[in-house]
């Protein structure tokens, strides 16, 4: 016999479940409602963190920009004044050979070389070569005997990474002939279609330099740093080589046998490198001058 209570029992259990699922006690339209709710400030969050890196960063390239654009410009007034500079002096008779040792010139020189980048110390030294202020030697072939000293002092200058480059390549070589660069630190310097014939490197540092279809004839490296240095496919004939280490130095076997042909009095070298033939050259002068000759290292 059912009664009446059994069947409200009855009736409650088997009552079907409702559309609306329950998740935590929340409905799940409830649940998107929150997760988007929560989803937008993050997305927002994230969209602000990323424009302010890229305005950063912008910023930043901008501010680099501008201060590239304010070296440049204050490396070219530095040289455009050091130009009017040589022409006051040059105006004023302070250039001539009674200026002797023109120091207000070498001064204004010395004084913005300080200043200049690579570039410039470049320009100035392609102006100074066409003023007639350095190399003033009439250097024909550049084995002449040098007469003249230059009105512009070199000696003691950085110079490195300077590159000096014929603007039409092996067509019409830079020229740079008779320029006393004695004393200088040119480490990683270029010279690229140069005509070099007669310059002097004595004394200087020349570690990493390289010299590209450049005319080096009658040039001096007498104690001159060459580690590294990169001779090419340079003409080096009548050049002298006097107590350097050309042990890292790249040298042709061609430029070997030109240093060898120009270096050696009343004697010939057998041997293959070229630090074997100097110390044979060292070995014969030595045995001549003992006292006067300085010798090989």
């Amino acid at each position: 016999m059912i009664t009446k209570s059994s069947y409200r029992v009855e009736q409650v259990t088997t009552k079907p479940a409702t559309k609306k699922q329950k998740y935590f006690k929340l409905t799940f339209h409830e649940l998107l409602t929150i997760l988007c709710a929560a989803t937008v400030p993050i997305a927002i969050g994230i969209y602000t963190t990323i424009t302010t890196d890229r305005q950063t960063k912008a910023a930043e390239e901008r501010r680099q920009f501008d201060l590239k654009q304010a070296t440049e410009l204050q490396q070219q007034q530095i040289y455009n004044d050091f130009i009017d500079n040589i022409y006051t002096l040059h105006r004023d008779d302070e250039l001539n050979e009674t200026s002797e040792p023109w120091a207000f010139a070498n001064a204004r020189y010395r004084a913005a070389h300080r200043q200049w980048d690579a570039v410039r110390k470049a320009h100035a030294l392609q102006f100074l070569k066409e003023k007639g202020l350095i190399g003033r030697d009439q250097c024909t072939t550049g084995c002449e005997v040098k007469q003249l000293v230059d009105i512009i002092r070199l000696n003691e200058l950085d110079l490195d990474n300077v590159q000096l480059t014929s603007q039409t390549g092996s067509l019409n070589k830079l020229n740079m002939k008779c320029v006393q660069f004695d004393q200088v630190s040119m480490v990683n310097a270029s010279f690229n279609f140069a005509n070099l014939n007669g310059v002097s490197f004595n004394g200087s540092r020349l570690n990493g330099a390289k010299f590209e279809g450049s005319s080096l004839i009658c040039a001096s490296f007498n104690g001159t740093e060459l580690q590294g240095t990169d001779f090419g496919d340079s003409d080096l004939r009548g050049a002298q080589f006097i107590n350097v280490n050309l042990s890292t130095a790249k040298i042709s076997d061609q430029m070997q046998q030109a240093i060898c042909h120009s270096t050696i009095i009343n004697g010939t070298a057998s041997k293959s490198t070229v630090a074997d033939r100097l110390f044979l050259i060292y070995e014969q002068r030595q045995s001549r001058h003992p006292k006067n000759w300085i010798g090989l290292q």
